[in-house]
């Protein structure tokens, strides 16, 4: 199935996403979680996890102003860590989440 089939965004917005991390580490791990992978529900921010020992805080603003100016008004949190099994939040993210 694909990935865009799994979460409520449209392919181009799975594209951008994915394009916009892919820019700045090619082999990170992208994963959507959070209200945005339940196909019966409407609405709500973009949960992104990013799994990557690449992306500093300075990159991740970079990452946060490119979301924005590509994705204009919604509400986007971004979680990255090199780690999802380091804490139970991103662990549960990490399992649940719909990777792209």
């Amino acid at each position: 199935m694909e990935e865009t089939a799994k979460v409520r965004l449209s392919k181009e917005e799975v594209e951008t996403i994915k394009s916009i991390v892919k820019k700045y580490d090619p082999a990170a791990e992208i994963l959507i979680f959070g209200s945005r992978t339940d196909l019966t529900k409407r609405g709500g921010d973009i949960d992104i996890l990013i799994v990557s020992g690449k992306i500093d805080y300075r990159i991740r603003r970079k990452i946060r102003v490119d979301l924005q100016l590509a994705l204009g008004d919604r509400k986007v949190d971004l979680i990255i860590t090199d780690d999802p099994e380091k804490n139970e939040f991103t662990k549960i993210a990490y399992k649940y989440g719909v990777k792209i």
